[in-house]
């Protein structure tokens, strides 16, 4: 009976296999057919079902390329070689899976080899003279946008010959022609003095991470350079607190142990226990300590905007209001009286040393991180408006 099933089950699997390889040549997907029908021959060679369905499939399949390439060759168009390489490709992709199966099935389908790689490199040489001629076409045209799809065109060129002619120059030149360059400035629009260093502390920041295909940013201005967009840090205002020294004065206790009291009965002697031991019970103390918390406080808040400007037009492309602030909060304590009543708390105050109130430019400089961090964000927000 398993005997009996087992052969029924492996009757089943050829027939889904014939039935699948013949439905994907009626469907057309005749490279489907192709391999389904080698992954059979290569185990049962003499499946003449299997055979016929190659035949026809292989047939029909290369007929097929060879149509599109000879009406490609027939129009005389000069952008065709992609295409006619991309059959070529096929044709002879699909000979060499073939060309893997037993000499009996070849003959049974009339295999004949056929040497395309003559074609094969023309069709690239030709293909790549189309490409490269395409890409100093667009490139005479002078303009960005041109010049990205010129970039696109050497590269597909130098995918076929990575040494042709002098496609590395005019990918680079197509690349520099189709970068827009961004150039990021400071204005200290308050009244109030900054830190002599802190325009240059904030140009350190490292817009050059943020560099992208035909997008580049620099800090530096080079007068002789041309910037397709200006993005703008204004400090418009900038708002200094009083320095805030104020101590709170405030109690801490805690319960102890205090040793321990014997137990007396109703005539004043000490209880005892069922085994004739002295009662006794914990007795408990209550200790404090006397605490003084400094707080000490000041805040810089600077707001400002960062704008874009497209340099092509003179036009204010787009702003944004910012605020960030840099805050002194220093605390530190100290305690008399039982410091083992102290909270965890305090005793990390009385660990802190008293420190002077920083200067205004230094709560000042202090903000820069935060502004490059904010200016970073912002350019990343924009990243498409910069590049068109």
């Amino acid at each position: 009976m398993l005997r009996n099933f087992s052969c029924l089950a492996i009757l089943s699997l050829l027939i889904v296999s014939c039935v699948s390889s013949s439905k994907k040549l009626q469907q057309g997907n005749y490279d489907d057919a192709i391999l389904k029908s080698i992954k059979a021959l290569m185990k049962t060679p003499n499946d003449q079902e299997e055979t016929d369905i190659l035949k026809r499939a292989y047939s029909l399949a290369n007929t097929a390329d060879q149509d599109v390439i000879n009406r490609l060759k027939l129009s005389g168009q000069p952008d065709i070689w992609d295409e006619v390489l991309s059959r070529l490709s096929s044709l002879a992709g699909r000979q060499e899976h073939v060309e893997r199966l037993p000499g009996q099935v070849l003959n049974k389908i009339d295999f004949i080899h056929v040497d395309y790689n003559k074609e094969i490199s023309q069709s690239k040489l030709k293909a790549a003279d189309y490409f490269y001629a395409h890409g100093v076409e667009l490139l005479r045209n002078n303009d960005r946008l041109s010049a990205r799809q010129a970039y696109t065109e050497f590269t597909r060129a130098k995918d076929y010959y990575p040494n042709y002619k002098d496609v590395d120059l005019k990918i680079t030149r197509a690349l520099n022609l189709g970068t827009n360059s961004v150039l990021f400035r400071f204005h200290n629009l308050s009244n109030a003095i900054v830190p002599q260093d802190f325009e240059a502390d904030l140009l350190k920041i490292a817009l050059q991470s943020l560099n992208r295909q035909w997008l580049n940013f620099y800090t530096r201005e080079d007068t002789n350079a041309f910037y397709d967009f200006t993005i703008y840090l204004n400090l418009k205002a900038i708002e200094l607190t009083p320095e805030s020294l104020r101590d709170i004065i405030y109690d801490e206790e805690k319960t102890v142990d205090d040793g321990f009291q014997y137990v007396l009965d109703a005539k004043g002697n000490v209880k005892k226990d069922t085994l004739g031991n002295d009662v006794k019970i914990k007795k408990y103390k209550i200790i404090k300590c006397h605490v003084k918390e400094t707080q000490m406080q000041k805040r810089a808040l600077v707001t400002g905007t960062i704008d874009i400007y497209d340099n092509r037009n003179g036009q204010l492309v787009k702003t944004q209001n910012i605020t960030t602030e840099s805050i002194f909060d220093h605390r530190f304590a100290q305690v008399t009286g039982d410091l083992v009543a102290m909270s965890e708390n305090t005793r990390k105050l009385i660990a802190i040393k008293p420190v002077p109130f920083p200067s205004n430019l230094q709560l000042i400089a202090n903000t820069a991180e935060d502004l490059k961090r904010i200016a970073k964000d912002y350019v990343s927000q924009n990243y498409q408006l910069l590049v068109n």
